[in-house]
């Protein structure tokens, strides 16, 4: 299986073998506190809490200090691939509907909109948590609010012109 691992500068290299990682450490190259990834892993972890994984003894003995300012900010993607003879993954975008959110609130029934924006601002979050099925839903439920919204003054409009026309003819 093949891993990546990011130096203190935060320079990622990969893909590399277990193999190699094992060389790297047992040569003082990285350390506990060293950042891995692998396919599989939904974030970055400290080469200390998969050490067991890899096979090296005494690397889970001690806790491992706090992460690098680069991923200090939140969970942050794993690698795109830093060499090119491997292809880039294809990662899915997904859509927030942020715009239509902030527009059907602004212009048609505010409280539905209000719910739109909260279900799109959760999209980009679960999708850097690695959370691709929750920010799936969270873009669909912020279409769908939005959807409504405008649709409620469509309605309404609709409802307007109806009862205006039925007062004329009784009227």
């Amino acid at each position: 299986m093949d891993w990546y691992y990011a130096t203190a500068g935060g320079q990622g290299h990969g893909p590399v073998p277990a193999a190699r990682l094992r060389e790297l450490a047992a040569t003082g190259e990285i350390g506990p506190a060293t950042l891995v990834w692998r396919e599989g892993m939904a974030q970055w972890q400290p080469l200390a809490q998969v050490a067991a994984e890899l096979g090296l003894p005494g690397f889970g003995a001690s806790p491992p200090p706090p992460l690098p300012p680069a991923a200090a900010a939140g969970p942050y993607a794993p690698p795109q691939a830093w060499d090119s003879a491997r292809p880039a993954p294809v990662v899915q975008p997904v859509p927030t509907y942020l715009a239509w959110a902030i527009l059907t609130t602004l212009l048609c029934c505010w409280p539905l909109g209000v719910v739109s924006i909260v279900h799109a601002c959760k999209v980009d979050r679960r999708r850097a948590e690695g959370d691709l099925a929750g920010a799936l839903e969270a873009s669909r439920k912020a279409r769908l609010w939005a959807l409504w919204s405008a649709l409620s003054v469509l309605i309404a409009l609709a409802a307007f012109v109806f009862l205006s026309v039925l007062g004329e003819l009784l009227g």
